[in-house]
């Protein structure tokens, strides 16, 4: 059943003027709004296995939507994302088009559901999955203003990991967690992956939509033919394809991206760059580069660590990467006036730092001064064009660049950009560890998606459209 809950602090009645999507829902600002509906699958107490849609009302008649994936049986919240300032009837036709029987529910029995699954897999090591910490902002606060439900998780008085055919990239982990908390014979396992053989067909078919380039003809009138124009998101590639041959225009920056990047002579390096830091230094960078990576980060820990920050940047006043540390705790706080002091005195005392100069690119972002970003950098696209004096960058500074590039152009609405330096962080490879604004990169995705619809809708109504469409896909 649901845990326990304490008592909500008082919520503040101020907040920023000027918020992007994730710094609205950051700030608690959406948990003012009216719970406007809420939908589950049906049948899902007995499968275990919950979807679960809540939607906010903004004044503008918008709806902002969290999405959650909830397995009530053992493993808590798989998966979340959400919809922003979405209109109303988009999110008709969104709840509409779902292939799941859904039903409406009271909020109380929806929060119910994804608190006590969370809470159920945790008992067991299992955390929520990492986008929570934006998504839980559209529920609730977890207390005893919130009608506690009794519901029972787990399945016969036990956790019950269901791995399904396609099997799940997470399920080894699952295991260990579950042979670690639970203990051997105290929890079952219904594995559905299938044998190699229809493994390796099924990773034949994902092989195939992953590389649409290689598609004939007969392909691409399949797709069409069998394709809704709303399932274009779960082909992303296709549909991303579809944009470059059909919308895109590339910019000029597009064309000096492209040429820089063919001619540039720079290398990528996954190992430390040299530095001159002492060993208590790095130990103290390593120590706050981890807690600030954390996901569900404590604000105590965060607030001591902003502490501990404080005193470093007076022991080490040379040391740049304290500051750039101190102004992004500041930021996981939303103490958004510290964090604009902080990034400005970093910016005063190291200006040709990379890492400061991306972060406050972030934070122009965040204030809705996209115009103010490629001075930040510039005005170079690439990161050789700004550090022309260094041959070797980091993996961490290649991934950050390219994702706040990716942010900037998205937020000016020049699609094509956005999309391009994400394509090519999707050339190289990235550690498992370093964070990534998947947010950002689904908000891009289901915007190619977007586009693509009518697209998609025109070819499958008129032959000759289709016609017209697949010669512009096949050359």
């Amino acid at each position: 059943m649901a845990k326990k809950k304490k008592s909500a602090p008082a919520k503040s009645k101020t907040s920023p003027a000027t918020l992007n999507d994730e710094k609205y829902l950051s700030s608690g600002r959406a948990r003012s709004l009216p719970i406007y509906k809420c939908f589950i699958n049906e049948g899902w107490d007995e499968e275990g296995m919950a979807e679960i849609f809540v939607a906010r009302k903004h004044v503008n008649g918008h709806v902002t939507v969290g999405v959650y994936l909830v397995d009530t049986y053992c493993t808590g919240l798989k998966k979340t994302f959400y919809y922003f300032n979405t209109p109303e009837d988009d999110f008709e036709d969104l709840i509409s088009g779902i292939p799941l029987d859904l039903e409406e529910i009271p909020y109380e029995l929806a929060h119910n559901i994804i608190y006590g699954a969370i809470a159920y897999a945790q008992d067991y090591g299992i955390d929520p999955h990492p986008e929570f910490q934006l998504t839980q902002m559209i529920l609730e606060e977890d207390t005893e203003d919130v009608e506690l439900i009794e519901l029972e998780f787990g399945r016969n008085g036990k956790p019950a990991l269901l791995i399904n055919p396609a099997g799940d990239p997470r399920a080894d982990y699952y295991l260990r967690q579950l042979e670690k908390y639970a203990g051997p014979g105290n929890y079952d396992v219904v594995d559905g992956r299938l044998e190699d053989d229809f493994n390796d067909a099924y990773d034949d078919l994902e092989d195939h939509y992953a590389f649409p380039e290689d598609w004939n003809k007969g392909d691409w009138e399949e797709f069409i033919d069998e394709t809704e124009p709303e399932e274009l998101i779960d082909y992303i590639e296709a549909a991303a394809f579809m944009y470059d041959k059909t919308v895109a225009a590339p910019t000029q920056a597009a064309n000096l991206l492209t040429k820089e990047t063919e001619h540039v002579g720079m290398a990528i390096t996954y190992e430390a760059l040299p530095n001159s830091y002492s060993a208590e230094e790095l130990n103290e960078i390593e120590q706050a580069r981890h807690l600030i990576n954390t996901i569900d980060a404590s604000k105590e820990n965060l607030r001591k660590l902003k502490k501990k920050l404080q005193e470093n940047i007076v022991k080490w006043p040379e040391n740049h990467i304290f500051l750039n540390h101190l102004t992004m705790v500041y930021r996981k706080l939303n103490d958004d006036e510290n964090a604009w002091k902080t990034i400005q005195q970093l910016r005063s005392k190291f200006p040709d730092y990379l890492h400061g100069r991306i972060v406050y690119a972030e934070m122009l972002l965040d204030q809705g001064k996209a115009d103010e970003v490629p001075a930040v950098f510039n005005k170079q696209y690439h990161l050789k064009g700004i550090a022309p004096e260094r041959d070797t960058f980091h993996i961490s500074e290649l991934v950050a660049f390219n994702t706040v590039m990716a942010d900037y152009y998205y937020e000016t609405g020049d699609l094509y950009m956005a999309n391009l330096y994400v394509k090519l962080l999707d050339q190289i490879e990235i550690p498992d560890n370093m964070p990534m604004n998947i947010i950002l990169f689904l908000k891009i995705n289901v915007a190619l998606a977007k586009e693509m619809e009518p697209v998609l809708r025109e070819a499958k109504q008129s032959e000759e459209k289709k016609r017209e469409l697949i010669a512009q896909l096949v050359n």
